[in-house]
């Protein structure tokens, strides 16, 4: 759409805030437990009167130093600024040359550019999706909150039924513990999913190659949709070579922190799905040129966690097949939760991305 700011007006506050909320339950996956997820919050006000919600997260641990990295960098760019995403969203980067593109900075930019998607929303009238070009309708998901790897097989079963029932796409389960009690839990979860649900493994970055290719060739009779970053973050080459040794499709990019990770391994054939997060990618905007990308070369996208703001962009996007449904821990600060449906999740009809924190200050970090 045109961004053109003249109608629009200008950002004129801007506030920022840490929330700190514990999950029910430690989760476990193959390199990490986490009890916590931090959120980074920042609302922007335009001097039109309308305010937008952006935020970032991380699992438990540095969201102080993203909140100070905003406050003492970023947030003295931002006053009368237009509300234009891509605008704001270059003169960020422009500051963060040499400071670094990926990672906390990344992180920072994200809470901003999507409170300025927001912002611009709300001063359109009109719900994400469609002031990005699409159309809201509900949105197909995939359950990841029943596969951790603290269940045992009978708990994973239990789960994969009741994600069948409950009308999910299919069911992700983390592996990476070892290769024998991969396979038994693989295949007890794969017999209890009804045929048309699709199985995606999780490694969680924990193999090598070899490693990798053992436990596909176990499991090379198992319908499986996705085996999801079994190797090291940033190997891209390595990626390239499991894809042509390994019949199962590969994916990646929860952690990749800006577009030319991902043209990475785009130009190595090296992915059939990507997994942006439109938190750790930088916001919506990289995040649609994400998507842009795969579209012209090939890979689907499946966004990583942060349903209610993935689904508005998997209705602007045409090649996202389903979105992943993670623990509802960020729910806790929210107004409106937004809840699956038959599996599937509707996008909010308010203006913007339609979030907003309700009674979050019990979960404020002082």
């Amino acid at each position: 759409m045109n961004e053109s700011a003249s109608s629009v007006g200008s950002i004129r506050t801007i506030d920022t805030s840490l929330y700190r909320v514990p999950n029910e339950q430690t989760l476990e996956d193959a390199t990490q437990s986490f009890d916590t997820l931090e959120i980074v919050a920042l609302t922007a006000e335009s001097d039109g009167g309308h305010r937008g919600l952006g935020f970032t997260y991380t699992i438990g641990r540095g969201g102080a130093t993203i909140k100070r990295f905003l406050d003492d960098e970023l947030v003295p760019l931002l006053e009368g600024q237009p509300v234009a995403p891509r605008a704001v969203r270059s003169v960020l980067r422009d500051e963060t040359t040499f400071i670094g593109r990926e990672g906390i900075s990344e992180f920072a930019i994200a809470a901003i550019d999507i409170a300025v998607w927001d912002l611009l929303g709300k001063h359109a009238g009109l719900p994400l999706c469609e002031l990005l070009g699409g159309t809201r309708e509900p949105v197909p998901m995939y359950e990841t909150d029943g596969g951790w790897l603290q269940y045992d097989a009978d708990t994973l079963v239990e789960n994969a039924r009741e994600i069948a029932t409950e009308g999910f796409a299919g069911m992700k389960m983390k592996v990476g513990s070892s290769i024998e009690r991969d396979v038994e839990r693989v295949r007890a979860v794969r017999d209890a999913l009804p045929a048309d649900r699709h199985l995606m493994l999780d490694g969680n970055c924990s193999y090598t190659v070899p490693e990798a290719r053992r436990l596909t060739s176990r499991l090379d009779d198992v319908a499986i949709t996705w085996f999801e970053e079994p190797l090291p973050k940033g190997d891209y080459a390595s990626y390239a070579d499991l894809r042509r040794r390994v019949d199962v499709p590969i994916a990646t990019g929860e952690n990749f922190y800006n577009e030319t990770q991902f043209r990475q391994v785009i130009d190595r054939n090296a992915v059939d799905y990507l997994q942006p997060d439109v938190c750790r990618v930088g916001g919506i905007t990289p995040w649609m040129s994400v998507a842009d990308q795969a579209a012209s070369a090939g890979p689907s996208v499946s966004p990583h966690y942060i349903e209610p703001i993935h689904a508005h962009l998997a209705c602007a996007a045409t090649n996202v097949p389903y979105i992943e449904h993670h623990s509802t821990v960020l729910d806790e600060l929210l107004a409106n939760p937004v809840e699956a449906d038959n599996g599937r999740i509707l996008p909010p009809n308010r203006p913007g991305h339609g979030m907003s924190f309700e009674d979050a200050e019990r979960y404020q970090d002082a």
